[in-house]
């Protein structure tokens, strides 16, 4: 009777032991199927910003020729490009489904190109934000390597955070090295040669009145009208490197989609020339946030 009762025990034992282990096993294959599940979710919302984002630039390409057709005369053309993010209010937050985009357009001939500028104008950029000697030795260095990303600065000898964050909004690498005398800010105008800070002002003020600078002749007097090739502009002005034009040669379109309800979203910044009435792609680069 006694070994019978022994055997009921170890029997119980190894049925609750056996429950254990098909509790665990239960738990890891839900464990796994939730993980798997998660990666899915994860990789469609990854796909459907990357579509959507893809779909904010093919957008805003269309809308951006459309309205090179439509402008009549290079005034007209100037004072679009001024506002060009003003014409693109339907792409600030579009729509797509489950997926939504937004889209920027970022005139790069607003900014010095590090690499494109000379060395006089880069230190008139410098200068404001550092002190002299500290200016000379980044301009030093970025004559001597180039810099491929903004995100270099950092890299370069005397340049902190503090001033990468101070220079950043003014310079790029993808641009021409012309700069639009339209769209370019206050410390921009006032690094090319023979402006200065009181130039910058001045042409400030008169954009901030309305007024459409249709010829370079307010930066560089008795240069030719706008559109030169950069070679004449070089001839004009008589610095290298210092170009000057009333409207971009350049543009980047950033474009973030993302998947309602996920925190990822997905980024694309193309930089286009301007060839006639059409956008000619010139550099890509794409990232998740």
């Amino acid at each position: 009777m006694v070994k019978r009762r022994d055997q009921r025990g170890v029997a119980l034992i190894f049925v609750l032991w056996l429950l254990v282990v098909l509790g665990a096993i239960v738990a890891e294959v839900a464990r796994e199927a939730r993980l798997e599940a998660a990666m899915l979710a994860s990789l469609r919302a990854r796909t459907v910003a990357r579509y959507a984002a893809e779909s904010g630039i093919l957008a805003a390409t269309v809308r951006i020729e459309a309205l090179l057709d439509s402008a009549r005369g290079s005034t007209e053309l100037i004072a679009m490009f001024r506002e060009l993010n003003a014409g693109l209010p339907s792409l600030s937050d579009v729509e797509l489904g489950t997926a939504r985009f937004r889209v920027a357009a970022v005139d790069l001939n607003a900014r010095l190109d590090l690499n494109r500028a000379d060395a006089a104008t880069l230190r008139g950029l410098l200068g404001q934000f550092a002190t002299e000697n500290r200016a000379d030795a980044v301009v030093t260095a970025v004559k001597q390597s180039p810099v491929r990303r903004l995100s270099e600065l950092t890299l370069l000898p005397g340049v902190d955070d503090s001033l990468a964050l101070a220079v950043a909004p003014y310079v790029t690498v993808w641009s021409d090295g012309f700069v639009n005398i339209n769209s370019a800010p206050e410390p921009v105008l006032a690094a090319l040669p023979g402006v200065g800070r009181a130039g910058a002002r001045s042409l400030i003020l008169r954009r901030q009145a309305g007024d459409v600078l249709t010829s370079i002749d307010v930066v560089r007097p008795g240069a030719r009208p706008d559109l030169m090739t950069p070679g004449d502009v070089m001839a004009a002005s008589g610095v290298p490197g210092a170009l000057v034009s009333t409207m971009p040669s350049r543009l980047m379109l950033v474009s973030r989609g993302w998947q309602e309800g996920h925190p990822l979203t997905h980024e694309i910044q193309v930089v286009y020339a301007f060839v006639g009435q059409r956008l000619v792609v010139q550099a890509r680069q794409e990232r998740d946030l």
